[in-house]
Order: C-alpha cells, then structure tokens, then sequence
C-alpha cells in the first residue's frame, strides 16, 4: 500500500485550484531606476494533484514565474497580481509566513542544484542538517533514519548516505537533491530544470522516479520547466508555451504535440519549418513586445493588426487557449 501525504488541499473543493495566478507582472531592476520586465499578464491554475509544464526557450519567464510562486522575488524587484496556494495571497506573506509556506507548501528543485551539495560533508549530513533545520524531527537518529528512507525512494542506496557529493554521479547528485525536497512533504513541488547536463539515459531514470513517486502519491502536483518538449510529453498533463514573458498557448500535452495551434508552438513541435534566415541569431530574449505579438519578427503568417497589440488569449476548444489573431474572431 502506497503512502498518502497528508494534504490539506484535498479538503478544498474539487473546483478550487491549489496555486492560482491572475495578471502577474514581474520586472527586474538593473538600476538607475531602469526596470526590464520579465512576465507580464500572466494567468493560470494548478489543480491539487496537476501536472504541469512550463516550456519555452531561455529568457522566456519559466523561472521567474517560478521563483515569484515561491516568493523569492524581493526589492527593488517589482512584483504585481495575485499568487493564491490554497486560499494564502503569496505576495502579501510576511518573511515568517514564507519560511513556513517554502517546503511545507511548495518546494523547487532549482537549476543545477546538484552542485549546491555541501562537498565537504558526506550526503548523509547533507541531508540529515536539512531535516533538522527544517524541524521534521528532533533527534539526529531519527533524521538518518528519514534521510535513508527518502533516498531509497529515489533508488538510491546505503552506501549513497556515506559518500561525499563528489563520489556521485550527476544522476545520483540529482536524484539526492530530489529526495531532499521531499523532506518536508510538500503539496506541490516545482522543477527546473531537472535533468539538465544529464545523458539520456539518466535523464530518463530520474523523470522516471519523478514519475513514479506521483503515482504513489508521495508527490501531490508537479510544474516542471524545461526547454524539451519531449520531456514535458513524458512528464505533464498539461503545457503553458511562454515567448518573451507571455503565455502564448495553453493546453493538454496530447495537444501540443499533436494539434499545437501558436505558430511559435508548431515550430517547437517540429510541425513548421522556419526560414532560416527569419530566425533570431539567439534565443528567445527577454525583451518583452509593447505592443506586438512576441513572434512577429519571425511568424511566416504574421499580419498588421499582429504589430498593432498583443493578442489576448482565446479558447479555441474546452482546455485549450491560444493568444493568435488566426483564431477567434
């Protein structure tokens, strides 16, 4: 029998979402006052035991709407809109009030945490200072006994307790930090990039883990980010495509990789071939469109009123929203 986290979302009501997120806007600052918007307008809701997935190229928002979920956006960062976890407005928390939600609600496997192991102390202490620190228990042989009982459900064995980080792997240092995140029990845990620098075949063992410990219900929701379409089709249910900061496409994975309608979309699927010379020399950017649609500059169907504003998301079917002028009206 498979061991249920004790959840207090699944009192809410089936209608509710756990993390709900309307018209979020997040700016950087870069000083003398100049403020580099990262997001903008972004909206959307996880449900309680939801996979989903956010994807798009670098500089797309993956991140920073990540990081304003987990409340770690601070002054002189602007941060504006409505982050609701379970009814608690995540911007109005005081710095206790987030130590306390951070883990207990919500946790995130960072980008490249494999390296934030301490490498002078053994997995074992890495772990086992988390948990004390955290407060899940009191005495130190009950925090190795937790440590070794979260490593093997990430597979990982006796010996990986003993062992320093750099006796590891890059899928065993990531499958460590995993378990480290699941210390706490958290309701909905977020991941970036977790398989990134990881060959395929690890890459595959650690989604795979991830996976499983859904299904077992030790994991409530999941977001993953990733650039890697493939990924999500393995790993979500659902995918949000981000372009320069804005949701351009919203749907079940099974439609995005079959039926994607955002032409940007079409070509992370692989469905439309771009001119070569249209595409930008780099990545996405960070440089968000005033008054345009983010894809213009490379769009093969692209049409006036696609300069003149940002198209508003649409539903084209039930589940399904896209922000192009070639649907709707």
């Amino acid at each position: 029998m498979s061991t249920r986290l004790n959840r207090d979302f699944e009192l809410l009501p089936r209608s509710e979402p756990a993390i709900r997120i309307r018209d979020l806007n997040v700016s950087y600052s870069m000083g003398d006052h100049v403020m580099v918007p990262a997001c903008r307008d972004i909206q959307f809701d996880v449900a309680a035991e939801e996979s989903i997935g956010l994807l798009g190229e670098s500089g797309a928002g993956k991140s920073t709407i990540a990081y304003a979920i987990m409340g770690l956006i601070e002054a002189p960062n602007k941060v504006t809109g409505e982050i609701t976890c379970w009814g608690k407005d995540v911007l109005k928390m005081t710095q206790e009030q987030l130590r306390r939600f951070r883990w207990n609600e919500v946790a995130m496997v960072f980008q490249a945490a494999m390296n934030s192991l301490d490498p002078v102390v053994t997995v074992g202490q890495n772990m086992e200072e988390l948990i004390l620190d955290k407060g899940v228990v009191r005495v130190k042989a009950e925090a190795r006994e937790l440590s070794l009982k979260l490593l093997r459900t990430m597979d990982l064995s006796e010996e990986v307790y003993r062992l320093h980080p750099f006796e590891l792997s890059g899928g065993m240092k990531q499958r460590v930090i995993i378990a480290m995140a699941l210390v706490t029990n958290p309701k909905i845990l977020i991941l970036d990039e977790p398989t990134t620098a990881l060959d395929t075949i690890t890459q595959f063992s650690v989604l795979s883990a991830i996976k499983s410990l859904k299904k077992e219900g030790r994991i409530g929701g999941t977001i993953l980010i990733s650039h890697d379409i493939s990924v999500h089709a393995f790993m979500v249910d659902r995918v949000l495509i981000l372009l320069k900061g804005l949701i351009v496409e919203d749907a079940a994975v099974k439609d995005i990789v079959e039926g994607p309608k955002h032409p940007y979309t079409q070509v992370l699927s692989g469905l439309l071939k771009l001119d070569p010379s249209k595409r930008p020399a780099t990545g996405s950017g960070t440089s968000l469109p005033k008054n345009e649609c983010p894809f213009t500059s490379t769009c093969p169907y692209v049409m006036p009123k696609c300069r003149e504003n940002i198209p508003p998301l649409v539903t084209v079917k039930k589940g399904h929203r896209v922000a192009c002028y070639l649907y709707g009206e």
